[in-house]
């Protein structure tokens, strides 16, 4: 890995001596750690060939090494703008009066697209390289893919962030700039990054789907969550449970130290195994009672019981196998407790997280795209209207992009009520997907990735 010191670690792991052809990697550039300084000094194309090699050591896509816009909040970005104006002799001033955007953006737009330019001339060719997308509002979206343009044509494809990895209004509009440029019928990957939710992986699915269908058959979409880990190792969590009906979609961890549970059987359960314990927790789930002013019901009232998160260690450790029980040393009580992985036993903890999130999500995906209509449908109305949007963007008779006549496409036959459907102006010829997309907006705002 690469080192906080800035070199490089030339340990050999499962990644690094892993079969090529029978897995599949996109590694990071690591960008928001170098631009925070966490990754050592920052030592211009030295840093950015660094990060190249690592990526091209591990992954089969590498990715530009970016300086994400959220570096701004966070204060770090400050030294860079003024190495890039001071040192550098970048116009930085001159960009944001050209662009109307502030200059701490065109600061980030400027170092990435210059890391990224690198890259492409060094890059070794047997790797699939994507172009990093940012830009936390319309304007900075737009103008960072207007400026990268000419990076993505030489490319394999593109990777979301900033707020374009969380809105789908964003995505959505990018997507359209692509498909009507020509670039999306070209490239071969797009990854999301830091988005690993349920709704994510409907609404991911779709767009490949579509795009595949009409556009592209060839494109992959992928995407990536640290929760598992930073669930197992920052908050000592197992996933527990998830949910998938038509109220909601959640993955839910629980501490095994904090459940809800009686005297006797709170010791007990640290000896189930991880899957029973999760069975457990999806049960206790299905009849926690609620109280308010008119009495007491259950919070899964009318609805299925949460599905447990099963793992294949799941099936032979138990929660006191892969975790520590210490007593709170400021509470008398023997009851009060935490239960914590150690140095030995946290990696078992993420692989139950990372194996059960993976089940989960190869569920309800196989659920949203069910050919029986009542599984197929049983999704939050917000989520369903989401795919509906997504489906007119990209269906198959506007692949020639903007100039396509609503009157010319057939009626949307769906099996679900359609009160809240929402569907084109009729009086809008010729079709325009961009201000198809801000009609929407609120619908497509309801949700985020």
């Amino acid at each position: 890995m690469m080192q906080e010191s800035g070199s490089l670690s030339t340990a050999r792991t499962n990644i690094t001596e892993r079969n090529r052809k029978t897995s599949f990697v996109v590694a990071d550039s690591g960008g928001f750690q170098i631009q925070q300084g966490t990754l050592g000094p920052w030592r211009y194309t030295h840093t950015v060939l660094q990060s190249l090699r690592w990526q091209e050591e591990h992954g089969d896509f590498v990715m530009a090494l970016d300086f994400p816009t959220g570096g701004i909040a966070t204060g770090k970005m400050a030294a860079h703008i003024h190495r890039l104006i001071h040192v550098d002799g970048e116009n930085l001033e001159a960009m944001s009066r050209a662009n109307g955007l502030s200059v701490a953006f065109n600061g980030c737009l400027r170092q990435t697209y210059i890391n990224t330019e690198t890259m492409l001339i060094h890059r070794q060719p047997e790797r699939g390289f994507l172009v990093v997308l940012q830009g936390t509002s319309e304007p900075e979206s737009r103008e960072w893919y207007r400026v990268h343009q000419p990076l993505i044509d030489a490319a394999e494809g593109i990777a979301f962030a900033g707020t374009s990895n969380i809105s789908y209004r964003l995505m959505l509009r990018r997507l359209v700039d692509m498909r009507d440029d020509g670039t999306l019928a070209r490239i071969k990957h797009i990854h999301v990054l830091g988005r690993g939710t349920l709704a994510s992986a409907c609404v991911l699915t779709t767009i490949q789907r579509c795009i595949r269908a009409s556009i592209n058959p060839d494109l992959q979409i992928t995407f990536d969550t640290a929760t598992p880990f930073q669930e197992a190792n920052e908050r000592y969590s197992l996933l527990a449970y998830y949910v998938a009906d038509n109220k909601s979609l959640s993955i839910e961890y629980n501490r095994p130290s904090d459940a809800e549970l009686s005297e006797f059987r709170h010791h007990s359960e640290l000896t189930f195994a991880i899957n029973d314990w999760c069975h457990a927790r999806a049960q206790a789930e299905a009849h926690r009672l609620i109280k308010d002013a008119q009495g007491s019901y259950p919070a899964m009232h009318g609805r299925a019981t949460p599905n447990a998160g099963i793992s294949i260690i799941g099936q032979h450790l138990a929660v006191n196998d892969i975790a520590v029980v210490r007593h709170d040393r400021q509470d008398p009580d023997p009851r009060n407790f935490i239960v914590k992985p150690d140095s030995k036993t946290s990696l078992l903890m993420c692989a139950h997280n990372v194996d059960a999130a993976t089940r989960a999500l190869e569920q309800v995906t196989a659920n949203w795209l069910s050919d029986d209509g009542e599984t197929r449908n049983n999704f939050p109305v917000d989520l369903l209207v989401i795919r509906s949007l997504i489906e007119i963007i990209f269906a198959p008779n506007r692949v020639l992009g903007l100039m396509d006549e609503l009157n010319e496409q057939p009626p949307l036959e769906v099996d679900y009520p359609t009160a809240e459907f929402p569907s084109p102006i009729a009086s809008v010829s010729p079709y325009k997907a961009h201000d198809f997309i801000e009609q929407n907006r609120q619908r497509l705002d309801a949700l985020v990735l």
